[in-house]
């Protein structure tokens, strides 16, 4: 195992105006790189914005809400993960094939690798659907990320369960001893 350079970062979005966050994001990326950062996290929803999802209607929601890797904001993550070499996480909000909705987080890794988290406790919006898996992968920085959407951090389970993925020898949650898995 290696140290990797990680930035976690928050800014004000412009709510639904996804042009507008994706600038910022680009210009942290750029700044990170700038830092040799080897994967940067952005917020739940930065893309799309989040507060005020409470006041859409399901109308509205479908006019911020964009497919997940085809659609144009995980399209520009990709291709700055790329660009900058770096592991590039985000929120949106995501429309399916179905037509549902759902909070998830797009990771994108520099060889093109994707992967999308949806929030396993979706409740900001009556029309958003809760995701039923738990995310973790191997990244190309030799380490494994889990990924768990603010709320669902609040859920022990959900952080024990992705810890348990996250660790090939099975540490436990919260501790630095082995735990046999059984």
């Amino acid at each position: 195992m290696r140290n990797v350079r990680v930035a976690a970062v928050q800014f004000e979005h412009a709510p639904s105006d996804k042009s507008a966050n994706l600038g910022k994001i680009r210009n942290f990326v750029a700044e990170a790189a700038r830092h040799k950062v080897e994967i940067i996290s952005f917020p739940e929803c930065c893309i799309t914005g989040y507060w005020h999802l409470r006041h859409l209607t399901r109308e509205q929601l479908a006019e911020v809400a964009e497919p997940v890797f085809d659609g144009p904001s995980s399209q520009a993550l990709i291709s700055l993960a790329r660009q900058y070499g770096m592991t590039i996480g985000a929120g949106l909000i995501e429309v399916t094939n179905e037509n549902r909705f759902h909070n998830a987080y797009v990771v994108a890794l520099p060889d093109g690798t994707r992967y999308c988290h949806r929030k396993i406790h979706a409740f900001v919006s009556p029309y958003l659907t809760s995701g039923s898996e738990y995310t973790v992968f191997d990244s190309p920085q030799e380490c494994r990320i889990g990924v768990l959407t603010c709320y669902d951090n609040n859920i022990g389970e959900n952080v024990r369960i992705t810890a348990l993925k996250g660790d090939r020898r099975a540490y436990g949650a919260a501790s630095d001893r082995r735990v046999p898995i059984q």
